[in-house]
């Protein structure tokens, strides 16, 4: 079968397993909705691997990438459990795809002469968007049964806004450079990473923001995440360095 008929029919079957799991697991959560899940975490991997044989993309950056689907698929099977120790587990898969998509895009912009890491625009960001999660945590009071999982959220929060800003510049990079497709890539990298962020920002809300029966947020947070997760995936297709 065509891989481009392929490509296309992974995000077709998305938009029907993507509303069955919230169907499936709410408002308890069973092995049919674990299932369901998975087929939606198995896709935006598939899409992965095909953006990479499509464009026969061998570089750093698809390979990076495609190990940082392979953990957020990890963390999506973990995550599904209530038990503490599962939950750790899907936790640290998670925080370990975000790692790896974050070594992706700071080696693919080390390949922008004159690049600075640290430049006004992507600081400045950096604290708006931080300072903003701080008033998130007070509007929904936030209460951690455990102090370390509040140390957690913070990491974590830092890691994804990190990602968020890594991967836009990435793109906008990419563009403006003459990059072949480069306002795809700009839009896959920058909303990809976007609705990832909006995504995990609203498990927090719902997991300690006293938000778990807020059926409207959840229906938000999942769809933000397998969209952000097929984006982000289509990525390889152009991003080559």
């Amino acid at each position: 079968m065509n891989l481009w008929l392929l490509f296309a029919l992974c995000f077709v079957i998305q938009c029907f397993s993507t509303p069955l799991f919230l169907k499936l697991s709410w408002p308890t959560r069973s092995m049919r909705s674990l299932t369901a899940k998975m087929v939606s975490a198995t896709l935006f991997v598939a899409v992965g691997f095909l953006s990479a044989n499509i464009s026969a993309n061998e570089s750093d950056f698809a390979k990076t990438m495609l190990v940082g689907l392979c953990l957020g698929w990890v963390g999506d099977f973990f995550l599904h459990s209530d038990k503490n120790s599962c939950f750790g587990i899907g936790m640290v898969s998670f925080m370990a795809g975000h790692v790896a998509y974050i070594f992706a895009y700071i080696r693919a912009l080390n390949s922008f002469e004159g690049y600075n890491h640290f430049n006004i625009i992507e600081v400045l960001s950096l604290a708006v968007l931080l300072v903003s999660s701080l008033f998130v945590f007070k509007r929904f009071k936030f209460e951690f049964s455990l102090k370390i999982l509040k140390f957690g959220v913070v990491v974590y929060t830092g890691v994804l806004v990190v990602m968020f800003l890594k991967a836009t510049s990435l793109g906008l990079n990419y563009m403006l450079s003459g990059g072949e497709n480069g306002l795809w890539a700009l839009l896959t990298l920058a909303l990809g990473s976007l609705f990832f962020l909006l995504s995990d920002a609203t498990i927090g809300v719902l997991m300690f923001g006293g938000q778990k029966k807020n059926r409207p947020l959840k229906i938000f947070n999942i769809v933000t995440y397998f969209a952000g997760q097929m984006l982000l995936a289509s990525s390889i297709l152009f991003i080559k360095i």
